[in-house]
């Protein structure tokens, strides 16, 4: 008999299997086709719909409508990411934050009453600004040298990177060459950084599976043994990003300004994870199209959830990278390190808000991350095959994350419970003062309740990523087959009309994707762009990665080709893959991927802009 861990592990598969047993109750496909298309079925004109179809019509439905709705919310909230990324990037950036400043300063007239009397009272609450350092964690598995010289070259160009940032490239013993090149890339940066070090994961730790939540947690254990007996251990913030990552220095400062507020908000710790919007706009003009369009997908589903305004409530699932306080970190216990972890950035952050009881404050930054699509080195038609296969893989590995649809359900039963906060440890002997703050935290998420909005939100983002692509595509191969099979005049009027409402649900959610994609992803592409491009030419290294900016022009017909073939694309790279992976999952939890291959520069030229008609 299955263990309850196997069917929660299994859970996606079994809800897939279980679908397809409703759809032939309810529709009786596989009947009507070893009978013959002619036999009568209980599907007779003006009955009344058995309980399986009833069923299945209003589970359709229910898919129906979120896929309507998700293009719906994501076209709000990346109009409003867009703006919001413009403004933080056309204001002057602040040398100082609000309590910084000397007696004789004055606030602008355009300053109101409220934020006057907000900023005398944080005055009051610190005699001195934090000390802020951001500990930055960079996995490498046998990544290209140019890769990782190219983001810590933007990294190093930042205003505040002599200061604050003390950089760790963790890389992988099992890379023959990642001594040599943390080395020589730590001699050619290590002085315009605060500090910067290397980390070799070992390959032979019990129970630990390869790849980044290993490889990160293994360096962020480095940084809590070295900061951990510091006075501003509490204002170390720990930033995990993929090697291929390019960060503006605005990111880092919009986290010094809410990092601050939070703490002084009320002088306890910052339970908070901070996540940048992600884009791909470096060799995106490179790729197959298919490709191209899984990863604007892809870079929506983030975009879904980015809140321009701190909330309580929000709910947002990092991709690539994200910040914490290295007190959540030692908190929650680091990173996982098994094969369950496979979900890396998501099962990060569903670890850090159900041990902390939902209290897990998530705050988005305006501040775009740019990444590279995955490239083939390859050339010709066999090149094209190459990068198609090659983002099946890493499409493969995203969803092999579905195990953290399991992960999430055991946590969320358990919130609330004496279990959950006893796990939650600190020596507060290292520091008296963070232990009192850790010990008032504690205090305030020892109640916890399962059944609160926040939860059935998270929940519901959880179903969109492991249920609703592989869901949808079920109910859609079979209610076009039983059509197909299936005269009208055979056909109950309530299916008939219940698959017709579909139909038409299905063609709002196309044109609403055409909407997005045209109004709003061009838009935030372009100014994601444009900000990008402004600040490297500032720092002074435009010139040295300007091959890396990849346009979009909306007006070329063959963008417009992005926008049409996004069900196929989302099929082959969204619903295909997660079948895989929840089928896989009934025999092993183990996936053996090799790392995501990124566009090497040598093999580029010149960008290809698109309004030149290439794309």
């Amino acid at each position: 008999m299955p263990s309850p861990s196997w069917v929660v592990r299994c859970l996606p598969g079994l809800s897939v299997i279980g679908l397809l047993i409703l759809a032939e109750c309810a529709l009786e496909i596989l009947q009507s086709l070893w009978l013959g298309a002619s036999s009568p079925t209980k599907l007779i004109t003006g009955q009344s719909p058995v309980v399986a179809q009833v069923l299945f019509i209003s589970y359709g439905l229910f898919l129906h409508f979120l896929a309507t709705f998700f293009p719906l919310r994501l076209c709000w909230r990346v109009w409003r990411a867009s703006s919001e990324i413009l403004r933080k990037h056309t204001t002057n950036r602040p040398t100082r934050t609000f309590f910084q400043s000397t007696p004789d300063d004055t606030d602008d007239d355009s300053d109101t009453e409220q934020n006057g009397l907000m900023k005398y009272h944080l005055k009051t609450r610190a005699a001195v600004e934090p000390d802020v350092t951001h500990s930055i964690i960079i996995p490498s598995y046998k990544e290209d040298f140019q890769v990782l010289e190219d983001t810590l070259k933007v990294l190093a160009s930042h205003p505040s990177a002599r200061a604050q940032y003390d950089v760790c490239l963790a890389m992988e013993e099992r890379d023959p060459n990642a001594k040599s090149v943390a080395t020589k890339l730590i001699a050619m940066f290590g002085e315009r950084f605060k500090d910067m070090q290397f980390t070799l994961h070992p390959a032979s730790i019990a129970g630990e599976a390869p790849g980044k939540s290993s490889n990160v947690g293994w360096a962020a254990q480095r940084f809590l043994e070295k900061y951990h007996d510091r006075p501003n251990w509490e204002h170390v913030m720990l930033t995990v990003m993929d090697s291929d990552t390019h960060l503006l220095g605005t990111y880092f400062d919009i986290i010094n300004q809410r990092h601050i507020e939070n703490v002084l908000a009320d002088d306890s710790l910052d339970m908070t994870l901070y996540m940048p919007p992600i884009i791909f706009d470096r060799n995106a003009h490179q790729v197959p199209r298919f490709v191209r369009v899984a990863d604007l997908m892809w870079c929506g589903a983030g975009l879904s959830c980015f809140q321009i305004t701190p909330r309580a409530d929000t709910v947002a699932i990092p991709t690539s990278v994200y910040t914490l306080t290295l007190p959540v970190v030692d908190l929650v216990k680091g990173w996982d390190t098994g094969p369950e972890a496979i979900g890396e950035d998501m099962h990060m952050m569903l670890k850090s808000y159900f041990l902390m009881n939902g209290k897990l404050n998530i705050e988005c930054v305006a501040s775009p991350a740019s990444h590279c699509n995955v490239a083939s080195s390859m050339k010709g038609i066999w090149g094209w095959f190459d990068g198609m296969k090659a983002r099946y893989q890493q499409a493969l590995r995203h969803m092999w994350g579905c195990l953290d649809t399991g992960f999430a359900i055991q946590q969320w039963s358990q919130l609330g419970t004496s279990q959950r906060v006893n796990s939650l440890c600190y020596d507060s002997q290292a520091n008296i003062s963070l232990g009192a703050k850790f010990s008032f935290f504690r205090a305030q998420i020892e109640e916890g309740n399962k059944v609160t909005l926040r939860n059935m939100d998270l929940l519901t983002r959880v179903f969109e990523a492991h249920f609703l692509p592989a869901h949808l595509f079920i109910i859609l191969i079979t209610s076009s087959i039983y059509t197909a099979i299936n005269p009208a005049a055979t056909t109950s009027l309530w299916v008939r009309m219940s698959m017709d409402l579909m139909g038409y649900l299905r063609t709002c959610g196309f044109l609403t994707m055409l909407c997005y994609f045209y109004f709003c992803y061009e838009r935030y592409h372009r100014i994601c762009v444009e900000v990008r491009t402004a600040e490297l030419k500032k720092a002074g290294i435009y010139r040295g990665i300007e091959d890396q900016i990849s346009r979009r022009d909306p007006r070329s017909p063959l963008t417009w080709l992005d926008y049409v073939i996004f069900p196929v694309s989302g099929l082959i790279y969204g619903g295909v893959p997660l079948l895989h992976a929840a089928f896989s999952h009934f025999w092993s939890v183990d996936l053996n991927y090799k790392v995501s291959a990124k566009p090497k520069r040598e093999l580029i030229e010149a960008v290809v802009r698109m309004e030149e008609g290439r794309l």
